[in-house]
């Protein structure tokens, strides 16, 4: 691990503390590089990455020079900021990081707090994007919207792909409440794309659009999405809207990402005139996207699936394609939820369909108790076992199934980061 990597992940012990004051002084500490960007902001409860990815991998294919920000890693640190696909260089990492240090006590000592893991990374992330001179900028939202790290910049358009009761410590208690939060990225005069379909959560939605006079796309009414065909290598649809009517494929797996492939075309729709997008541009950028973690097939015999389904509505997105899409004889379950989730429900939604259940426990400091996820799962009449290692936890899914079987590992995005770095290492290769 690098000493940049290493300092970064130290400043975890500051915790969340929502709020723009100190990445808005250390933006001007850095000369406000956000400033010098052109920006598409997509946030919402899930599929914001997977916009982002397909995004992004269109843009590229267009021609532009694409920075891309999302979290957290699956495979490296440096996946967080990319451009066109490439990783960010780990001496531009350990340069940016050495330029912010002397920065961070200036501003705990001026009584603002000392700025948080995500809001220094988010910073360099700026930094890193305009002296590379992107031609556009793609951000997902780390946690709500308005109050998010990533809010400290204008936009040309905003993304909401969808809304539901998360993060209620932070974001509140009614989806009228959280709604307001995530339609904070939403900015005077510009666009905002949604799939929101809750009646509360839109209507907060077209209150905000209103009152900053910003337009609305709403992609399950502009454009009409229907999947053809699937199997393992991804999926076809027949998309139709105003700028569009095509046969198109992606090789991601998951009937939900008929939404997210809605999202991605909207925002380029609402994209102003001098980005130019065509057609072949559109096609080729949806074949090559590529998105770690998300419904990724990492064996076939067994047939190794990751997902970062993380909440209920991601769990029962994950059931579905488990029961509707995949050929198994067995399946055995590998969770590890973060407690501050509602873990039992996302346990109701995926904990029916399994032969066997393995509970193991990420390194997240958020990461729920395994055994006392375990626990609620005692009257079942499952097979559970806890294996608080994750990488113990899927070699011994491995050692035990059948070729014929389906292995699901899933529960928080952190839980599929680190099965995926011990398959690619030791099972895989």
């Amino acid at each position: 691990m690098s000493s940049a990597v290493k300092y970064l992940n130290s400043l975890s012990k500051f915790g969340i503390n929502p709020g723009l004051e100190r990445v808005e002084v250390l933006l001007e500490y850095l000369g406000n590089p956000q400033e010098e960007l052109d920006i598409i902001h997509i946030g919402g409860s899930n599929g914001k990455g997977s916009t982002s990815a397909m995004v992004s991998s269109i843009l590229a294919e267009a021609g532009y020079r694409v920075g891309t920000y999302n979290s957290p890693e699956i495979i490296s640190f440096y996946e967080r900021m990319r451009i066109n696909g490439e990783y960010m260089e780990p001496e531009a990492l350990e340069r940016i990081t050495k330029e912010v240090k002397p920065y961070l006590n200036k501003i705990e000592a001026d009584g603002l707090g000392h700025p948080t893991f995500f809001e220094v990374v988010t910073a360099i992330a700026f930094k890193y994007f305009a002296e590379k001179e992107v031609d556009i900028a793609v951000l997902e939202v780390g946690l709500g919207g308005r109050l998010d790290a990533t809010n400290a910049t204008n936009s040309l358009v905003a993304g909401i792909t969808n809304i539901s009761l998360e993060h209620t410590d932070y974001l509140g208690e009614t989806m009228a409440e959280i709604a307001f939060e995530k339609g904070g990225i939403i900015k005077e005069d510009s666009i905002l794309v949604t799939a929101v379909e809750d009646d509360e959560a839109l209507n907060k939605l077209k209150d905000i659009c209103e009152e900053r006079n910003a337009d609305m796309i709403q992609v399950k009414k502009d454009l009409k999405v229907k999947r053809l065909k699937r199997d393992l290598t991804g999926q076809h649809f027949r998309v139709e809207g105003k700028k569009i009517d095509e046969n198109l494929k992606i090789p991601l797996l998951g009937q939900y990402q008929q939404q997210n492939l809605g999202m991605a075309l909207g925002i380029i729709e609402a994209l102003p005139n001098e980005f130019q997008i065509n057609i072949k541009a559109i096609k080729r950028g949806l074949k090559k996207v590529e998105w770690p973690g998300r419904l990724e097939l990492l064996g076939e015999e067994p047939l190794v699936i990751l997902d970062g389904a993380h909440n209920p509505d991601g769990a029962y997105e994950l059931r579905k394609v488990i029961q509707e899409d995949l050929d198994y004889k067995e399946l055995i379950l590998i969770l590890s939820i973060l407690g501050d989730k509602d873990v039992e429900k996302m346990l109701d939604i995926l904990t029916p369909l399994a032969d066997r259940i393995i509970i193991t426990k990420n390194t997240n400091e958020r990461v729920a108790d395994p055994h006392e996820v375990a626990e609620i799962l005692a009257n079942s009449g499952k097979e559970v076992d806890v294996v608080p290692n994750i990488a113990d936890a899927v070699q011994e899914a491995i050692k035990e199934a059948d070729s014929a079987d389906l292995i699901s590992v899933s529960g928080s995005l952190y839980t599929i980061a680190e099965a995926r770095k011990f398959l690619v290492k030791n099972i895989i290769n």
